[in-house]
Parts: C-alpha cells; sequence; structure tokens
C-alpha cells in the first residue's frame, strides 16, 4: 500500500480553498479531495521522506509531503527516543496514529504500533517532559494490526487478525494496562461462489478499522490480496465492509451510503463525497505499491526397540511423540519435568532441565525458549544477541551432561528486527553433522542461515523478504526437495530456498485449491473471524508435502496479558499438495498423524507408535492441547498451562 495524504484543511492546507456549491447542489461547501503521491522525481535538496531514523532510534512527524505545505519551511517535530520493551522490537512499524488533528496541540497523543508485542504513547507537546509509554500485548492475534483513534469513543483502537477482537485504550482513564474489549460478531456475511472461495481462502488477510466522523458509523474493511507475478506486488482481490455497532454486531455490507472509505499505509479514513469533487460515494479505494528428532545416534543412548507383536505389522514399534505436561522444583537452578506421551495425559518419564529454559516467560527474562527442531531446541540470549541450540528438554538426553551448541552472534540486516523469532528449523537430524544448516525466520523480512559444524568460520547469511504474506511465516525443510520452505500467510504461495544454488533468489509454488468442503452458515461466521495461520508439513515415510490452515480464537475475557492471552482451537484445514501446485482439501491423510506445536511441524505413522491415533492432528499450545479428527472435524480440546509447548518427535524412528 501507498500513502494517502490526509483531507483535513485544519492540519494541511495553510490556505484553505473552498468550492461553494452550485445552484441547485448541496448547501455543504465541497473541499479539495484526498490525494495521494502518483510518482517522484528526485530533488536532493529538497525531498525528505517521514522515516524512522534508525541510527538514533527515533520517530520524526512532518509535512514534507504535504503538497500544500511549504517547501522552504516544512513542519518537523521530531519525537523523544524510543523505548524497546524486553522481547520486543522498535524497528518496524506497522504504523502510527495521532489523537488530534494536529502533533503541536496541546492534548495530542501518538501512538505507535510495532511489528509484534509492542505499542507505544507519547504527547509530543510536553516538550521536555515528553516521554513514550509502553504497552506489551501478548496476544498474537495482533501483532501485524494497526493502530487508529476514534474520535468518537476517545479512544485508540487496534482490531485483532481475523476480526473477532478490537482492543481499546481510554486516554481518559487507565490506557497503560487495562485495555477494554469488544468481541464482534458476524451477521449476514455473503455467499460466496466456490471461485471466490478459493481466491479469498489464499489471500493475505488486513483488517482495517474506520471511524466516519460525519455519521458517527465504525467499519471494519477486509482487505484480501494476492502476490502477484511471484514478487512483492500485491493485488485487491476481494473487500468486504462491516458496519461495526455499539453491541459488537458486525453487519456486512455493500452500502455505505455518501461515504467513501480509503485504505493505504496512512491512517484509513472515510469521508463524505458529496463535499469533494470527483469522489464517487458507496467505494473503498485502496493504494498499493511494490512494496523434535528421530536419531537414535543424537538421543538414544540405549535405544529401546519392542518388536511387533503377532499379526501385527513386522516394523518395530516405538515410544511415540512426547511433551511437557507440567514440572516441579528440583533445587535453585532446575526442574524437574513431567513428559507425557502425546495421546496420554499421565507422565510416563522425569527430565531434569534449567529453571531459566521453562519459567522465561516473563517480560524480564534473560533467554527466551523459541522451539525446537529435530528434538534440538533453540533459545535466544537477549543480553548477547545470541542463539544456543540444546538437549536439556529432551526427555532422553544425559541429566548430567546435556549438549548445548552456541551460534554466531545475530546481525540484524538494515530496517530488519532480530528480537522476535518465529521459529528455527535444521536441515540435519543434528547440527554437529558436517552439512547441518540451521535456518531461522524471525518476524517481519528477515531469514537467516548458518552451519553451526563450520565452528570458527560459521557466520550467519541473511536474506530479506519483502512480501509481507511471509513476515509471520514458520520455516521448515524439506528433505524431499533439498531445500527451507515457507508457506505465505493465506497459503497462496510457498516460498523455497535451495542451499546449493543462488540463496537470494527464492523459488516460489503458486497453490490452486481444490475441493473446499461447504461450510454452514454458522461455520463460516466462527471461522471468518478467526486468527488464522499456515504449517507446511511433510511425511518423510510417504513423501506427501501437506498444508495445515489453523483457525483460532482468543477466548476467556480476551484478556492481553502474558498469561491471560488464551487461543482455542475453532477448525483446521488440511490440503495435500502436490508437485504441480494443486492443494487438494482433505479429511484423509491415511496411517499419518500431524503433531503441531512451537516445534517445527511433523508428522508420523501412527501403526509404528503405540497409543497414536491416525488421521489425527494433534495441537499444543501455551494453554491448549487439541486433537482434531480428520474424518468428520470433531475437535477435543483439553486447558492447561504448559511453561514448554513443544511437541518432541519419537527418538528412534525416520517419521
Amino acid at each position: 500500500m501507498s500513502l494517502i495524504l490526509s483531507h483535513s484543511p485544519k492540519i494541511f492546507i495553510r490556505k484553505p480553498v473552498l468550492i461553494r456549491a452550485s445552484a441547485g447542489g448541496s448547501s455543504s461547501p465541497l473541499q479539495t479531495p484526498p490525494c495521494y503521491i502518483n510518482g517522484a522525481k528526485y530533488a536532493p535538496d529538497n525531498v525528505e521522506l517521514p522515516s524512522l531514523l534508525h541510527g538514533v532510534g527515533i520517530l520524526r512527524l512532518h509535512d514534507d509531503l504535504n503538497p500544500a505545505a511549504s517547501d522552504a519551511n516544512p513542519k518537523r517535530i521530531s519525537l523523544p527516543p524510543l523505548v524497546t520493551l524486553p522481547h520486543c522490537q522498535t524497528q518496524i512499524i506497522t504504523n502510527v496514529s495521532l489523537s488530534s488533528l494536529s502533533p503541536e496541540e496541546e492534548d495530542c497523543v501518538v501512538a505507535v504500533k510495532f511489528m509484534g508485542p509492542q505499542l507505544s504513547f507519547c504527547r509530543p507537546s510536553a516538550q521536555g517532559d515528553s516521554k513514550w509509554f509502553n504497552i506489551r500485548i501478548a496476544n498474537p492475534s495482533f501483532y501485524s494490526s494497526r493502530v487508529m483513534f476514534s474520535k468518537k469513543h476517545n479512544m485508540f483502537r487496534i482490531p485483532g487478525s481475523g476480526g473477532q477482537l478490537i482492543a481499546s485504550w481510554d486516554l481518559c482513564k487507565d490506557i497503560k494496562h487495562t485495555p477494554k474489549f469488544q468481541e464482534l460478531r458476524y451477521h449476514f456475511l455473503p455467499e460466496p461462489t466456490e471461485a471466490e472461495r478459493e481466491v479469498m481462502d489464499t489471500c493475505l488477510t488486513t483488517e482495517h478499522l474506520v471511524e466516519s466522523q460525519s455519521t458517527g458509523e465504525t467499519f471494519l474493511v477486509r482487505c484480501f490480496r494476492q502476490t502477484v507475478y511471484g514478487k512483492a506486488l500485491l493485488e485487491t482481490k476481494a473487500v468486504m465492509v462491516f458496519n461495526v455497532s455499539p453491541k459488537g454486531n458486525a453487519v456486512y455490507t455493500q452500502d455505505i451510503g455518501d461515504l467513501t472509505i480509503f485504505i493505504s499505509k496512512a491512517e484509513p479514513f472515510c469521508v463524505r463525497a458529496s463535499s469533494f469533487p470527483g469522489v464517487r460515494p458507496n467505494h473503498l479505494r485502496t493504494f498499493m505499491s511494490l512494496l523434535l528428532s528421530h536419531s537414535p545416534k543424537i538421543f538414544i543412548r540405549k535405544p529401546v526397540l519392542v518388536r511387533a507383536s503377532a499379526g501385527r505389522s513386522s516394523s518395530p514399534l516405538q515410544t511415540p511423540p512426547c511433551f511437557v505436561r507440567g514440572e516441579d522444583p528440583c533445587g535453585p537452578d532446575h526442574v524437574e519435568l513431567r513428559i507425557a506421551y502425546a495421546t496420554r495425559f499421565f507422565p510416563k518419564l522425569i527430565k531434569k532441565a534449567p529453571v531459566e529454559l521453562v519459567y522465561n516467560d516473563a517480560s524480564d527474562a534473560a533467554v527466551t525458549t523459541i522451539g525446537s527442531s529435530h528434538g534440538w531446541v533453540a533459545s535466544l540470549m537477549h543480553d548477547v544477541g545470541t542463539l544456543r541450540l540444546h538437549d536439556d528438554l529432551n526427555p532422553v538426553a544425559s541429566n548430567s551432561d546435556p549438549k548445548r551448541i552456541l551460534l554466531p552472534p545475530l546481525v540484524t540486516l538494515p530496517h530488519c528486527q532480530t528480537q522476535i523469532i518465529t521459529n528455527v528449523s535444521l536441515s540435519s537430524l543434528s547440527p554437529e553433522e558436517e552439512d547441518c544448516v540451521v535456518a531461522v525466520k524471525f518476524l517481519g523480512h528477515q531469514l537467516s542461515f548458518c552451519r553451526p559444524a563450520s565452528q570458527s568460520n560459521s557466520e550467519w547469511f541473511n536474506i530479506k523478504i519483502d512480501n509481507p504474506c511471509f513476515f509471520s511465516s514458520r520455516v521448515m525443510f524439506s528433505k524431499r526437495h533439498n531445500m527451507f520452505r515457507m508457506p505465505g500467510s493465506g497459503g497462496q504461495l510457498i516460498g523455497s530456498w535451495d542451499l546449493c544454488e543462488d540463496k537470494h533468489t527464492p523459488k516460489f509454488q503458486e497453490l490452486r485449491y481444490h475441493n473446499l468442503p461447504e461450510l454452514s452458515k454458522a461455520e463460516r461466521e466462527t471461522m471468518h473471524s478467526c486468527f488464522t495461520s499456515e504449517h507446511l508439513v511433510e511425511s518423510r515415510s510417504t513423501g506427501e508435502t501437506f498444508l495445515v490452515k489453523l483457525f483460532r480464537q482468543t477466548v476467556d475475557g480476551t484478556s492481553l496479558k502474558v498469561k491471560g492471552t488464551k487461543l482455542k482451537t475453532k477448525g483446521v484445514m488440511v490440503f495435500k499438495v502436490d508437485d504441480h501446485g494443486n492443494a487438494v482439501y482433505t479429511q484423509d491423510i491415511g496411517d499419518l498423524a500431524i503433531f503441531l506445536s512451537k516445534s517445527e511441524p511433523f508428522c508420523v505413522c501412527a501403526s509404528f507408535l503405540p497409543g497414536v491415533i491416525p488421521n489425527y492432528v494433534n495441537i499444543l499450545d501455551v494453554r491448549e492441547l487439541a486433537y482434531f479428527k480428520l474424518t468428520d472435524s470433531s475437535i477435543i480440546s483439553y486447558t492447561h498451562r504448559f511453561k514448554a509447548p513443544y511437541f518432541c518427535p519419537p527418538q528412534n524412528i525416520e517419521y
């Protein structure tokens, strides 16, 4: 999206010109309509873009791009230096919003939403006393959201991804850590055709909250965009507008009357079309711009194989996947983990682990446990900016002699961040293998690779991804393709990086969806408001690739506090992906079982693993353990506080 300049003469038009209505027209004065930048000619001494000054970490507000502002004497207001909360980042900003028409007004508050958990406020007019007030939002449905100011409510408001929630901060009361919530209920959703569904279900979807100050109405706009030509060019495929009532009813509408809505990188706004010559009513205009392991070699010091009983397959049965069910104190520096099989609720194993790897969800923790791949857990040491791989949480690893591999210090690309990581993936069973490559996907643009076994020669190879559909994606290694792969948001694209060829030139596979299930009205209304994530899973035993779409909603009071955020699975869709890009919806994956958690996703043959049920998707989140049965789309969900929500794959089988 590109920038649309505001229409308010009070802020930007130093010499407003009003065009009176002609005879027979409305008595309302006609104004100069909204405008945008259609092109640029470089002028070194006269052009300065509004930007984040990365070298000093300062935001600046200015009117340089306003066509009516002075070229010789533009207004530029520097805000105080940004303060980065622990485990957050202030390099990538989703948007900025002002509570008043001008930052020079005494009561004006500036809100800045960063990609990830942080939201920050300050009052520019406070001069020497101006400072940032920072809020940490733990709910991931708000990580990519955009903030706006509601004059009607006198609040800053943020819509969550999926459109289930709107969070608001009251400037007259406690804006600090007590947001208000509005949960939306959708009505009169349109019936899309099968072709329309196939397109919309693969789109990168964004939510925009827009307020009409002239009519007092609030609209939630959902924009559906797809990547074109395999590049970072996004094209709008569909738009849905909902009129939101004070009681949370979001009513789909195709009639907004005399209003016109403008969506861009600027704060969204709407105007009365009759007040602006050439602006068409009942239109929405968008402006786009280019914008764990199974190897006995590693973990099983003394492998024990349980032979199949008579009448069963001759393949050896193995210990099934497991996860950390709970923990008990064990001295000042360690805890005893209660390990449970993935299909059991009672503990089966006890594992001793360092406290810092389990109790690290506090905002000031020095170490953050990211997730795992092939049984190797990755943790980020914030003070030194270094990742470490270790087997401390593996139930069969040594308590007295755990393996810990320190990776080289992270290198942050310009305009990127390395404080928030989506996941880590290994190309081999062990980072000690000579050809093993570690891939790290950060929230936002950056994807990084390194070879741990290179020791002194180990260094990061960094890639900047401009396409926003990959900003929240998770990376996985495909043994079949010998590539690291990532599904884009919406599931339109899969990006692949070939380690043997040019790493800077990803290959793209565009998916075409088939056999989408018919959904009831209630199912569509529920899934329409869900926070959706895509997961790419490969079955090494069968050679199949699956794309899993996970639909979740926030429950239990919709709290944004760290320990209060709970996402509950509402639906799962599994698609079998072939080499030609056909993604076929399926409710039958045969003898396979899929496991999703903060670990790299994996699937196993259930017949080789006692207690594992085939044709299920098993989901482990911080506060949920869920089993999704593909044949009838039923879900069994259990609530618990999991300190380490990671599935550890079977330890002695090629899954």
